[in-house]
């Protein structure tokens, strides 16, 4: 039996860990998804893009998680999860997520503005256009 805190990365570099994440598989990862989506937070970090590939694959796992990010307070975290996560989902999941890109997009805070959240939040929900 495997320690699922194991399965998270130590450091940036650590794509050894994301092979990992993606062996084990969920639900396995279910109690650690904070922690992974975590190191998605800086799209420049090796296992950034890796990790948030396999993320956006779970469905319904992920929203929770995305939400506590789009509803936070770290602007560069919601930008790197909008163009690394929330712009590859599923349609289905999308539309899960779709009530916060809204308010992100429609009604940005001057930090989110700053970081151009309002900008791919918009870019996202153009895919939930009929």
């Amino acid at each position: 039996m495997i320690d699922v805190k194991s399965l998270v990365p130590r450091d940036k570099f650590d794509l050894d860990a994301v092979t990992a994440v993606e062996r084990a598989g969920y639900p396995a990862i279910a109690p650690i998804l904070d922690d992974l989506i975590g190191w998605t937070a800086d799209g420049n970090w090796p296992v950034a893009q890796p990790l948030a590939h396999f993320l956006s694959t779970l469905g319904e796992p992920i929203v929770d998680p995305v939400l506590r990010v789009l509803r936070g307070d770290d602007p560069t975290f919601k930008y790197f999860c909008i163009i690394m996560i929330v712009e590859i989902l599923p349609i289905n999941i999308l539309k899960a997520v779709e009530d916060d890109l809204r308010r992100l997009a429609d009604s940005p805070n001057k930090s989110d503005r700053m970081e151009e959240v309002d900008e791919v939040a918009r870019e996202a929900l153009l895919r939930l256009r009929p």
